[in-house]
């Protein structure tokens, strides 16, 4: 039996969320809700599917919805979607306050339906396969620059650190000992932002955010004992490079030739094969298959309330 899906807020991220939808096996677009006309117009031309003005239009019609409006809209949405027992992907980050996700997290609980935080990271192949070869990290250091000033009711860490906050506190499965946070508002919201996070192992995470960069950068760094991983994101692949240390010789007779440390690289482009589909498909699955989750709420409460706590703390800094 097909499941019945809707799409509120069409925006970017919602229409390629209304499209994966239209062309995703065992599912059924059913309607998306958007308050500008001009977007619902669009998006009945292009899916033939109807476009509402409010959300509650799409009650009684949907057994799943993804949710892309502005995030000071997630909760009140949510919860109407979570009590009317209607499973929800919210995309990311889920509130703007953590009592607010802790609330959605319990209806979603005592309902019994799915609540799918949408870090689309996630789903990147490159990430899972990093995942699968960090081990004592000593340094961490993520970076994502961008000229991109389209969100404009969140700052940058809440719109684009949170990505990365969210990946490293799924390596380390620690919580932060400690941090620092400093960077640059414009027009009352941060729009660059560095962090350091350290953590009782002894690892340490540096993070840099930016919406006003004119460069663009998506990397993460990872070193540990003997090597050092790091992913490049672009839009079709994935560099994974990986930098390897020979063992330090005991016997000074044997020194490095040269003077020079020999090491090995490795790159691999790993094709990043859609991640938006396999993270909504995860979602389907977990309704139509019971599939357990990627990661569970906790996960998404904690990246949350990190980014939340960063962005409170920043100190601004040049002028």
């Amino acid at each position: 039996m097909e499941l019945n899906v809707g799409v509120v807020g069409v925006g970017v991220m919602g229409t390629y969320h209304a499209q994966v939808y239209a062309g995703l096996p065992g599912v059924r677009l059913v309607g998306v809700a958007d308050p500008d006309p001009f977007r619902q117009a669009a998006i009945e031309q292009d899916l033939e599917v109807p476009a509402y003005p409010n959300p509650e239009d799409l009650l009684g019609k949907v057994q799943a919805v993804s949710i892309a409006s502005p995030t000071s809209f997630h909760y009140e949405q949510a919860r109407m979607f979570l009590e009317a027992g209607v499973h929800v992907l919210l995309e990311k980050p889920m509130t703007r306050t953590l009592r607010e996700a802790q609330e959605l997290a319990r209806i979603a609980e005592r309902r019994g339906v799915v609540l799918q935080v949408g870090h689309i990271v996630r789903f990147y192949r490159a990430v899972g396969d990093l995942m699968q070869m960090v081990r004592s990290p000593w340094v961490l250091e993520a970076r994502r620059m961008s000229n991109n000033r389209r969100i404009r009711d969140i700052g940058v860490v809440l719109d684009l650190m949170i990505h990365d906050l969210d990946l490293v506190l799924l390596l380390l499965r620690e919580k932060p000992l400690r941090y620092s946070v400093v960077g640059r508002r414009v027009d009352g919201l941060d729009e660059f932002a560095q962090a350091v996070v350290d953590f009782p192992s002894g690892a340490r995470a540096l993070f840099t955010a930016s919406r006003i960069s004119p460069q663009a950068e998506r990397s993460l760094t990872i070193t540990q004992p003997g090597e050092v991983l790091r992913l490049d994101f672009n839009s079709e692949y994935t560099e994974l490079s990986v930098h390897r240390s020979p063992p330090v010789h005991p016997d000074p007779d044997q020194g490095v030739p040269n003077g020079r440390t020999q090491v090995q690289t490795e790159r691999i482009a790993i094709h990043n094969e859609n991640p938006l589909r396999r993270q909504l498909k995860h979602f389907v699955d977990r309704i139509q298959k019971g599939e357990p989750p990627l990661v569970t709420l906790e996960d998404d409460l904690q990246a949350l309330e990190l980014a939340l706590e960063l962005s409170s703390a920043l100190q601004p800094v040049g002028v």
